[in-house]
Formats: C-alpha cells, structure tokens, sequence
C-alpha cells in the first residue's frame, strides 16, 4: 500500500505535470471502487485548472480555480498518475481523465479496487484532516508530548498503534518496521509500556525513514509508482521490511517476520529485544 512517502511523491510528481494545466473530459470504467465514485460530479470539473497537489499523511488532495477539488486515496494498488493519451492502457483502469491543449491524460488504475477518487470542498478537506493523526513530515519535536500521550493510552502492540491513521497519519507496514528497527523497538511491545525515551527515539526514527523513502521517491516492490509512472528505489535502503530470514545489517541475527493484526512485521529479536522489567 502507498504510504506517506509514497503519496507525498506522487503529489509532488504530479503537481509537475499538472499544475496550470486544464482538466478537460473524463472517461471512467464501469467498475465500482471501494465506494461508488460519483464520476458526473468530476467530469463536471471540465475547464478548471489545477493550482496544487498536495498530500497529508495517505491522503492526496489537488486543488483547481484556488479550492479544493479532488481527493484521492491509493488504497492497496492504487496508481494515480499522468501519461501521454496513446500510451497503451493497462488492466484495471478506472479514470481517464484529458489534459486540455495537451497530449496528456491523467489515469487512475486499481487492480483490487480499495481506492478512492472523488470531489470535494474546503469543508470535506477539513473533515478528512480531522480524523487524522499528525504527518510525521509536518511533526517538530515541540509536538511530541501530545503525540506520545496519545500512543501510550494503547494496550495494543506498538505496531498496530503506528499503523493507526487517526493517531499517526501517513506510517503502513514498511515505515512502521523501519522506524521501530531504527529506534531499537519491538514491535509486540505494548504501547503503553513504552517510556518517554524511547518514544522519542520512535518519532524521531518515524520521521528520518519516512524522509528517506521521500528522498527516494518511495518504496517499490508491488504497485506502487508515482505521478509519472516511474518505480521509487527506497527498497534498496530498508533495513528489515520484506528482509525475513537475511542477517540483520547490524549484528547479524536472522530477521524474523510475524503476523500481527494480519499483516506481515519484519524485526531484528536481537536489536528490538522487549525491556526486562
């Protein structure tokens, strides 16, 4: 799934393709995604001109005539971006959308169809920001404390807290893994026996690996492309993620890979031993 990282790329390749561009008319597939997308209120977006694309935590939003117009969520495979109009069109296209005086288009393409595509206002921004936790891209060490309180009212596994979008937006599976790696954190422990220390080491280490799947144009190794169509390369720069069985770059112990909330962790047990109390 595109995570922070990888949305926040998409939005700034985008954006290079996009902005001062007028969107023109829109073709969309018959198919449902997630939620039945209402394709008459985008078309009806016809002759507006896109200002900005921006991303906060997963979420994707891109502004046309100085409002919010459109926001988008990549789900599981999701691919949003901009293609010349006769390049071949893959399975599992939904949108279609020209670019006018332009040879363009923008495509939307979701195999499992976990994603979203839709409308909206200043007001749905704002209540699609509220559900959400801080970004990690936008959080200074000032806003920790409140952050942190937050996490340690979980009995959950840390793991599972990070990957909670209304208490830390943009962090999925990889992110989680490399932040936890980084900070010597395993991921069974409970959140709320987790000191103040170490939860300072995690948001630090949330936000560097984050920072260098951005720098990388993100982490490929499914789906995943950005606004251009292009892979990222921050693959070749984890540490556990997807590394099960491979000596740990540290001290050598096998990396292990457990199921929680049925999802795939990747730890170092030698690393991120749990704190004896």
């Amino acid at each position: 799934m595109p995570e922070g990282p990888e949305v926040k790329t998409v939005a700034r390749t985008l954006a290079e393709r996009l902005v001062g561009k007028t969107l023109g008319d829109l073709w969309h597939s018959p198919h449902r995604l997630r939620k039945a997308a209402n394709y008459t209120a985008l078309a009806q977006l016809k002759n507006q001109t896109v200002n900005d694309v921006s991303s906060y935590g997963k979420v994707l939003f891109i502004t046309a005539n100085k409002t919010p117009a459109i926001i988008a969520q990549l789900g599981m495979t999701g691919q949003l971006f901009v293609c010349d109009h006769n390049d071949p069109v893959m399975p599992h296209t939904h949108v279609r959308w020209r670019l006018q005086s332009s040879r363009d288009e923008i495509r939307y393409v979701d195999p499992r169809r976990f994603g979203l595509i839709y409308t909206c206002n200043e007001k749905t921004k704002n209540e699609v920001l509220k559900k959400l936790g801080p970004d990690p891209f936008y959080l200074k060490k000032s806003g920790y404390q409140p952050l942190i309180a937050a996490m340690k009212k979980s009995s959950r596994a840390i793991k599972e807290v990070l990957l909670d979008q209304s208490i830390i937006a943009g962090v999925g599976n990889i992110y989680a893994a490399e932040a936890l790696f980084v900070a010597g954190i395993n991921p069974k422990q409970r959140a709320l026996d987790i000191d103040n220390d170490a939860y300072e080491r995690l948001l630090r280490a949330t936000t560097l690996v984050m920072e260098l799947g951005y720098k990388n144009c993100g982490t490929s190794f499914s789906n995943y492309v950005d606004g251009s169509g292009k892979k990222g390369s921050n693959i070749q720069f984890v540490n556990v993620f997807q590394k099960a069985g491979l000596p740990c770059k540290t001290c050598h112990t096998t990396i292990d890979r457990i199921k929680q909330g049925g999802r795939s962790t990747f730890y170092c047990p030698s690393c991120q031993k749990i704190p004896k109390k």
